[in-house]
């Protein structure tokens, strides 16, 4: 779509030497919706015609392929729990091109249901989810529980 590209190539001319995020591979998701509700958002059908179906391998991995092309400093990969195959594929194909998972608020909000109501640890399921997308390969993650992880390397 060449949003990449565009913005790379604003940035250059007016001598801005910025690396660029992209939302290469943004499924649709039903895990959206706490951050939605909590934002106010009524326009999610407008909202879902720019996300990749969530059982779509082939065009997520095009996004990201075509986001690299136009100049891409990193790609990001959400929710991240539901693309762990594609940031595996992603890393293996593009070693030296860095993938971020975006643990979405409907991700949070399940780990936050479950050990309020006694299903989990907090503190451990929490762990073993960042693990688990490090392990598939993300180089960085962005979460909403980074205050409580800091709290947890520090305790």
């Amino acid at each position: 779509d060449n949003r990449v590209y565009e913005i790379k190539s604003l940035l250059s001319a007016n001598n801005l030497n910025t690396a660029i995020m992209s939302y290469s591979c943004k499924f649709a998701s039903s895990f959206y919706g706490p951050f939605r509700s909590a934002a106010g958002s009524q326009c999610k059908e407008v909202i879902r015609k720019n996300q990749l179906p969530c059982g779509s391998n082939s065009l997520a991995m095009r996004a990201i392929e075509r986001d690299i092309g136009e100049g891409a400093d990193y790609v990001i990969v959400k929710p991240g729990l539901h693309g762990l195959d594609i940031i595996a594929r992603s890393t293996a194909i593009y070693p030296n091109y860095p993938v971020f998972a975006y643990h979405v608020s409907g991700e949070c909000a399940m780990l936050n249901y479950a050990s309020e109501n006694g299903a989990t640890n907090f503190e451990t399921s929490v762990l073993e989810t960042m693990v688990t997308l490090k392990r598939a390969g993300a180089t960085g993650i962005i979460t909403y529980f980074v205050p409580q992880i800091l709290n947890l390397i520090h305790d």
